[in-house]
């Protein structure tokens, strides 16, 4: 039982890592300490527990980086501490695996257009 909750921890803490997601500027040295603080948890968890948990954590970036890659820069650092937090509860780091890309996806569809109320004002 405890190498399914520390699983969980990995892939929750793997998406938590993924969250500054790639390319941009102004967070590359959070997404850095953030993916060194996640393969290090993912080593001593395959180290004491299972060896999955080096998978689930790459899993979760992956999930992380493309899931939130619309996230406002002011956000990203809330958001990874608040997943970070939230994967230490048992279940949550796989809710959030599940969660992240129908997150995601509501992000993208909420940044992606003009407001409706602006149009008129845009000089195209």
């Amino acid at each position: 039982m405890l190498d399914l909750y520390l699983l969980g921890v990995a892939l929750g803490l793997g998406v938590a890592a993924g969250t500054p997601g790639q390319g941009r500027e102004g967070n590359r040295a959070l997404a850095l300490a953030l993916i060194a603080a996640a393969a290090v948890a993912a080593a001593l968890i395959a180290v004491f527990a299972t060896g999955w948990a080096i998978v689930a954590t790459i899993v979760g970036v992956a999930i992380g980086v493309f899931s939130f890659r619309h996230l406002a820069p002011a956000a990203v650092l809330a958001a990874a501490l608040a997943l970070a937090l939230l994967a230490l509860v048992p279940v949550v780091g796989y809710l959030e695996a599940l969660a992240a890309p129908l997150l995601g996806e509501r992000l993208r569809r909420r940044a992606s257009g003009r407001f409706a109320g602006l149009r008129i004002l845009a000089k195209d």
